[in-house]
């Protein structure tokens, strides 16, 4: 059981108000208080509309480098769009170069695959510049390639460094730098792009999703208007991706992009080459998306598989050595470096502590980090030991270095002693944020269509989570081929009610509880559908068996 923090307790001024009053109390946890806030996040305005104040990007240096891409369209220069592998980089990428394509501009994009590495690299500024291009525009990377944009300026390229990662010590010394760390890679891409012709929200919606932005504030904006953009899509590679996926256009939300499609186009760069992703959002061919995505689909299988066993080994690895140490640390010189990432985030779920996962070889090692609310894994990295490594960047959950293996061990224990330090035992006790109790005659459908107005949920907006105590288990079970998840029929104990429950990865409460025996349960208020048939239930996210 994890730890429960219930925001608002306050249930007898609630039950007088009815459904709209949880709304408000819904909203006033996350913040919004004011009748104004309320409207605007309820009703959030066109992102269209979004100025460089409200993204957080200098407009000196966006006019620059609007100027800048101007000159190089008029003078038939060569550009080069330099992308990222991830789901974000990939659409990023494709926004940026859509629209200088469709005006006219002489421009290519340029992916890295995961095993050339992040960012950018000096032998591939040369081979730009032999092939005469003389301006580099990279999207979701740039802002911590001292050396690299350095090197531009000294052979002579023009760099525009678009990105939103976190900001190092030192400022780069490119041509013109947009930056905010309110926006995903392809928000910033989306809003450059946006300075010469309006374009599609459909991409940037995808990479904002994937890249796990707060959706709130400006991302908000993008996302609740973006839906409706992705659902009518008109590119045919997401309409192909859609159909192999099995999802239904109309229905495309935050739970199908986070998913499904993302781990989609995210598979291409893990598992072989990102430019398929690129190929697939950009293609005007209907054989060639549909064949793209058959391949996308396939690639995310074996990603899937591959997963699993990198996780198994990772855990029998962690927990033979019985370590009592407040941050994971983990190699292999089989792991496959475009699935560490996902390896070291299953890590964080199951011990919850943050966690390092290396990709090792003979003369260098790749890291993929992620972390636990409260402990900034990116600024651990450059406090303990940025010295000792090739490469590094990142945000607070999430980051990534490069560091020769000689070294390897050294980093391992300056990382591990900085979290033994600064980690406190009860940064590592999970919790769960608990909107406010409910009681049996709350589950109605006028409170889960108040609810539906908060959508669409993630990062900083989650679904309302709900507490409901002294629930009569009418029935359980377990499913799934090893049983993991757990289904439940509840009623109240004081009228005739009963209520169908769903707990995904929960099975391992099924031995610990009695049917005609209460609990307590955290949950979200789901509608479920069934044959055209649609019903209440609760999507459970803890149990409570202590009433027993």
């Amino acid at each position: 059981m994890k730890k429960w923090v219930i925001l608002n307790q306050d249930r007898n001024k609630r039950q007088d108000a009815g459904s709209e009053n949880v709304l408000s109390i819904l909203l006033g946890n996350r913040g919004i208080k004011t009748k104004k806030a309320k409207e605007e996040f309820l009703n959030p305005k066109s992102p269209y509309d979004l100025t460089t104040k409200e993204v957080g990007i200098d407009p000196k240096q966006l006019d620059k480098a609007v100027a800048r891409i101007k000159k190089a369209i008029k003078n038939k220069e060569k550009i080069i769009v330099y992308g990222d592998y991830d789901s974000d980089g990939v659409c990023a990428t494709a926004i940026l170069w859509e629209t200088l394509w469709n005006l006219k501009a002489d421009v290519l994009p340029y992916i890295p695959t995961r095993d050339e590495g992040y960012g950018m690299k000096s032998e591939k500024l040369d081979n730009f510049l032999k092939d005469g291009v003389s301006l580099v525009i990279t999207v979701d990377n740039g802002i911590v390639n001292y050396e690299e944009v350095n090197y531009a300026k000294k052979i002579g390229l023009d760099l525009i460094v678009t990105d939103h990662h976190s900001l190092g010590r030192q400022k780069v010394n490119a041509f013109a730098v947009i930056h905010t760390l309110e926006l995903c890679g392809a928000g910033v891409s989306w809003f450059l792009a946006n300075q010469f012709k309006k374009c599609d929200l459909d991409l940037v919606t995808i990479g904002t999703i994937t890249d796990m932005m707060p959706l709130t504030g400006v991302n908000r904006q993008i996302v609740y208007h973006g839906l409706e953009h992705l659902q009518k899509t008109k590119r045919i590679g997401l309409q192909e991706l859609f159909k192999t996926a099995g999802i239904d256009p109309l229905k495309i939300g935050t739970y199908e992009i986070g998913y499904i499609i993302g781990p989609r186009l995210n598979a291409a760069g893990r598992m072989e080459n990102p430019i398929d992703a690129l190929r697939l959002v950009c293609t005007f061919a209907a054989e060639q998306a549909r064949e793209l995505a058959k391949k996308l689909d396939s690639q995310n299988r074996q990603r899937q598989s591959l997963m699993e066993v990198m996780t198994n080994q990772a855990k029998e690895m962690w927990l033979k050595k019985k370590s009592e140490d407040k941050l994971i640390f983990v190699s292999d010189e089989t792991w496959e470096y475009g699935i560490i990432g996902l390896v070291a985030g299953r890590m964080v779920e199951e011990f919850y502590k943050p966690t390092v996962v290396i990709s090792r070889q003979e003369q260098s090692c790749r890291a993929s980090a992620r972390s636990v609310n409260g402990f900034n894994i990116i600024e651990a990295i450059r406090t303990s030991c940025a010295d000792l490594l090739d490469s590094h960047g990142g945000h607070a959950m999430a980051a990534g270095f490069n560091v020769e293996t000689g070294k390897l061990e050294e980093v391992k224990n300056r990382l591990v002693a900085f979290a033994n330090k600064n980690l406190k035992s009860g940064d590592l006790i999970p919790s769960i944020k608990i909107d406010m109790e409910l009681a049996f005659s709350d589950f109605t459908y006028p409170l889960y269509e108040e609810i539906q107005k908060m959508a669409p949920f993630g990062l900083g907006n989650s679904e309302p989570v709900f507490t409901c105590h002294q629930m009569i288990v009418d029935n359980s079970r377990t499913v799934g081929q090893t049983g993991k998840h757990l289904t439940l029929v509840l009623k109240s104990p004081d009228f005739d009610f009963k209520i169908r429950a769903i707990g995904f990865n929960l099975g391992e409460y099924f031995p610990k509880i009695s049917v005609g025996k209460p609990i307590d349960i955290a949950f979200n208020l789901v509608a479920d559908e069934w044959n055209g048939n649609q019903s209440l239930q609760l999507k459970i996210k803890d149990i409570n068996t202590s009433n027993e």
